[in-house]
């Protein structure tokens, strides 16, 4: 029998309850033997004397009176029957609202029901009854729809094995079960539903993230393989007139920026094309490798095209790129949907004559009327905020005949095995060093009735010719957070602090030409004090700003204030961020405390991940991150290393494996007949 079977062919499953296995991704007997319990209950013999008032039990007995259910009220009711715990034992079961229940409680049954013990009246106050499928004391609990019971989906798994236990595919290569001392498939997929105990269940977990970082791994490496096989527009070594550029800069690269952008050049002279995700912490240096990469490519008359996730940072980047390279008669051009028609089509058109060989732009990149004349190099920065479908929209650009090179950037730096996971493959550049010359970030958390002491730095700082953010995150009052200050409330309040200074407000109900105009104030120092949302999170540098104040920072997750604490701190000045915070509960307590005594931000993001998971850190329902059926990136590294290292052993000859078996993983992998 073969496990890629309908679970159709399961007794008790009919159309309607067909219909809703598939609201969960069951389709299969193989789909419904990976949907794991999220917990158990125990379900243990207990003694009636061991039991505490109001503890939670489940008791096994037989009933030994007919069932009664009498209603009162409006559609309440009261199911009592008496039930034989032992020969000695006697007690009552009563169950509320429940009147359906009456024909599992039939004079004589065998049940096992989980509720309240009430000592004094020798009553359990019913909850359910546990439909045993299986002899374990574990009973299995799942994730399910409405009108799909715990009893149909747990009497559905154990069928499931008993048909097909025997025929489940062996996955892994013997010598690695060997190796590792790893359960047979079956046994741990059957553990895994029904474990005797903690350890059992743990062996079988051990088997089955283990499999899935395996099989994760073989198919990236052989997509790896295969992608070498891509042909790519060809560049020629210009490093001469790179060095020669680059010597020229008002700044040296940290070796940690140098390494990135060799790693980036030997990239790009190679036959096939780049796939590079560029990560470092917030102020690290990334534009600047980033700029000599499309420099590079120009210098082999290529296109190179920049998508940033903000106008503002568009603008920002094209201003920056111009001051250091027009002198060398490089011009980068701006693409925005805010800009007047006859200027947008004036670039469009230089894009397609290649007459403009670098573009730096938003989303607008993407649209059909952007055709490039011959596309070399695509970056997309903060990548994590562009859709896949919007990535691979610009990744077309390029010409048909070749596929271009690619450069994702991101500021939420974590480690590189890590990475290299995470991005699904892709070569992994880390800068891991600050520029020289730059002071540490003083960070001070601080409750809301010690904001006098934030007043005394803004003025402090103002009064030397600094600048000040100030980050709240709503726009408008809202009912449903009353404790959360907006711009306009907060723009009085500093304007009654501070008269003789200029104040800016920047946020999303802004046009863009009005944001433009506040940034541009801001960045020319004819605005003192920023009062903004999160807006100013990615990218903006002013180097003058000093102090960052966030209001109600309890509300930002950890890797977002890394980021809004790195908008300053960019010149030689020291600088301050306060995080107004008077979190409730321990988790917002501990993200104020790691911000106050952390600036590394692979430790913030690795800590970030472990309190709201790797998904909202890294924006996983937006970017196409792997998502693991069991496995977890971030608890299980260390099964991850050991199965990514397998791999590579295997695929280079150092470890044996027989034709068979790289046969079934690679018809596995190709037809994606495994849980991936």
């Amino acid at each position: 029998m073969d496990w890629m079977d309908s679970i159709e062919q399961l007794k008790g499953i009919g159309p309607a309850s067909l219909a809703r296995f598939k609201q969960l991704n069951i389709e299969t007997i193989q789909d419904l033997l990976f949907h794991f319990p999220f917990r158990y209950e125990n379900i243990q013999e207990r003694d009636i004397e061991t039991i505490l008032d109001q503890e939670k039990v489940v008791l096994k007995g037989k009933i030994i009176s007919d069932p009664v259910v009498s209603y009162y009220g409006r559609r309440k009711s009261r199911l009592s029957c008496r039930l034989a715990v032992d020969s000695q034992t006697l007690i009552t079961v009563v169950f509320f609202n429940q009147p359906y229940l009456v024909k599992q409680l039939e004079l004589g049954n065998q049940v096992a029901i989980l509720g309240k013990w009430q000592q004094s009246r020798q009553t359990l106050m019913g909850m359910k009854i546990i439909q045993r499928s299986h002899t374990n004391d574990l009973e299995p609990i799942y994730s399910t729809v409405k009108g799909l019971s715990q009893s149909l989906i747990s009497k559905s798994v154990y069928q499931a094995f008993e048909l097909y236990g025997k025929d489940i595919p062996e996955i892994l290569p013997e010598s690695l079960n060997l190796a590792y001392r790893l359960m047979p498939l079956n046994q741990a997929l059957y553990r895994m539903h029904f474990p005797k105990s903690a350890e059992h269940y743990h062996q079988a977990e051990r088997k089955i993230i283990y499999q899935e970082f395996f099989l994760y791994q073989w198919r990236l490496m052989n997509q790896a393989e295969q992608w070498e096989k891509y042909p790519s527009v060809q560049y020629l070594d210009r490093t001469d007139r790179r060095h020669q550029i680059q010597a020229s800069l008002p700044f040296e690269l940290t070796s940690s920026q140098q390494q990135a952008l060799d790693e980036i050049m030997h990239d790009l002279y190679q036959p096939y094309p780049m796939r590079r995700m560029l990560q470092g912490d917030v102020g690290s240096g990334k534009t600047i490798v980033a700029f000599l990469a499309m420099i590079e490519t120009l210098s082999n008359d290529l296109q190179a095209a920049l998508m940033v996730p903000t106008e503002i940072l568009a603008r920002q980047h094209v201003e920056s790129f111009n001051q250091l390279f027009q002198s060398y008669g490089f011009q980068a051009e701006l693409l925005v949907s805010s800009m007047e028609r006859s200027e947008k089509e004036r670039v469009i058109q230089a894009i397609a004559s290649g007459e403009c060989q670098i573009v730096i732009g938003t989303h607008a990149l993407i649209q059909d009327s952007v055709q490039f004349k011959r596309l070399g190099l695509a970056i997309i920065d903060e990548q994590h905020r562009f859709g896949v479908n919007q990535r691979h929209a610009l990744m077309a650009k390029g010409p048909e005949e070749v596929t271009i090179n690619i450069l994702q950037m991101t500021a939420t730096p974590i480690p590189r095995t890590l990475a290299q996971a995470i991005y699904q493959g892709m070569a992994v550049s880390t800068i891991d060093q600050m520029p020289q010359g730059r002071l540490p970030i003083q960070t001070e958390w601080i409750q809301e009735n010690q904001i006098n002491r934030v007043y005394q730095r803004i003025h402090e700082q103002l009064s030397k010719g600094h600048q000040v953010y100030y980050v709240l995150p709503l726009i408008n009052p809202s009912d449903a957070l009353e404790e959360v200050e907006s711009v306009q409330s907060v723009a009085q309040r500093l304007a009654d602090q501070f008269p003789q200074y200029r104040i800016g407000y920047l946020h999303g109900q802004l046009d863009k030409e009005s944001q433009r105009e506040t940034m541009e104030g801001f960045v020319n120092h004819h605005i003192d004090i920023l009062i903004a949302t999160t807006m100013v999170e990615v990218g903006v540098s002013v180097s003058n700003a000093t102090v960052m104040v966030v209001q109600s920072a309890e509300r930002f997750g950890l890797s977002q204030l890394h980021q809004l604490r790195g908008r300053v701190g960019r010149g030689q000045w020291q600088s301050y961020c306060y995080l107004i915070a008077n979190p409730k509960t321990d988790a917002g307590k501990q993200r104020m405390q790691i911000m106050a005594e952390q600036s590394d931000g692979f430790l913030i993001s690795e800590a970030d991940m472990a309190l709201r998971g790797m998904g909202d850190v890294l924006g996983i329902s937006q970017s196409g991150l792997p998502d693991f059926h069991y496995a977890n990136l971030i608890e299980d590294q260390h099964i991850y290393r050991v199965a990514k290292e397998d791999v590579e052993q295997i695929l280079s000859g150092q470890q044996p494996i027989t034709p068979q078996a790289r046969g079934r993983l690679d018809r596995l992998v190709e037809a994606n007949e495994m849980k991936l």
